[in-house]
């Protein structure tokens, strides 16, 4: 029978090595956040089988291996624990901050909701399971945790995955640099979008013969089309007037990405530019388009990061609303079969 060590050691390099697939192939799907915590895990498995094993081997190290395992269960338990304050006060603080300086607009309350919706399923949600022995009560009790339990970890994931999406290392040279609108003042490009178009032009940059695309339309309160001011802009630092195109009749993330690759010569290599929180949801949109890109991600102010990334991440469910349909839909059919056959 293989050793443990062996064992523990061929599922780790299994489940790196599909992490590796995944990064050089297609990064731009969950299972990249899944089999990066599945080799993380698969890491510490094996470090314990090892530990283990040299105890075994010579009973001296018994004395420390023991605390050893407690002090790491320990440390992390702490550092969970610590994450998951650091987390509310951050949404709390920043949910209130935006509020203040963005306005009274629905969108700005999602990460001061998302900070008492933790609050609530930490602490709140648990004492509702002790009216759980009335069994009208214990299985919509126990749906709902499941279906908590399953967003906090596709969260978790999405959270993952973004991130990694982010880092761009040995990328090859790309003939288009799409810049995404975010909206204007006036005529007047907003700091938001200003870090975008910088961000596309230092890409630019180190892209000799690339052309710069500027994709948006025209929404209400703007004077001029969003692509013009962004030339405009791009213009006044430098780009000359030839590299750059205009794409001015997007209305939504999905037109910048069609709209764009329409003004592009056939099997032409491209990057999208946009802001941190946003470069995942258009890469996966790009993705069920069929187009193969990376994205770049532009510095945003904490506080509205955090927030649009709640946003985000709704908008993520929205757009896999089947996949989670299903996946809730087969809680609900499971718990009905547990309510029928009162399991």
């Amino acid at each position: 029978m293989p050793h443990p060590i062996l064992i523990t050691l061929l599922i780790f390099i299994l489940f790196l090595a599909r992490f590796a697939w995944i990064l050089t192939h297609e990064r731009r799907s969950l299972k990249s956040g899944f089999m990066f915590v599945l080799s993380l895990f698969s890491l510490m498995l094996f470090a314990a089988t090892v530990l283990v094993n040299v105890a075994d081997l010579d009973p001296h190290y018994k004395d420390w291996i023991l605390p050893l395992f407690i002090f790491g269960f320990v440390a992390i338990a702490l550092a969970v624990t610590v994450f998951a304050f650091t987390l509310i006060i951050m949404f709390l603080y920043d949910g209130i901050k935006i509020i203040r300086k963005e306005g009274n607009h629905w969108t700005n309350y999602l990460s001061l909701s998302m900070g008492i919706a933790i609050i609530f399923f930490l602490f709140f949600y648990p004492q509702l399971g002790k009216f759980s022995n009335n069994s009208w009560f214990t299985y919509p009790y126990a749906f709902l945790w499941l279906v908590i339990i399953y967003l906090v970890t596709i969260m978790m994931m999405y959270t993952l995955t973004a991130w990694i999406n982010l880092i761009n290392w040995k990328t090859p040279p790309v003939d288009y640099i799409v810049v995404l609108g975010t909206g204007l003042l006036g005529k007047q490009v907003t700091p938001l979008l200003a870090a975008r178009i910088t961000r596309g032009i230092e890409i630019y940059r180190k892209n000799p013969g690339s052309k710069l695309i500027m994709s948006g339309g025209q929404g209400p309160g703007e004077d001029i089309p969003e692509p013009e001011a962004m030339a405009e802009y791009a213009e006044n630092l430098g780009i000359s007037k030839e590299d750059i195109i205009i794409e001015n009749k997007s209305r939504t993330t999905n037109e910048n990405l069609r709209f764009s690759h329409n003004l592009m010569k056939p099997n032409s290599r491209f990057c999208i530019v946009t802001n941190s929180y946003h470069v995942y949801r258009a890469l996966v949109l790009a993705k069920r388009q069929g187009l193969q890109c990376t994205g770049y991600g532009a510095k945003t102010k904490w506080y509205f990061t955090l927030n649009a990334f709640v946003r985000e991440f709704i908008a993520y469910l929205v757009i896999t609303k089947k996949m989670q349909m299903i996946v809730i839909g087969f809680f609900a059919l499971m718990t009905i079969i547990a309510a029928t056959y009162n399991l």
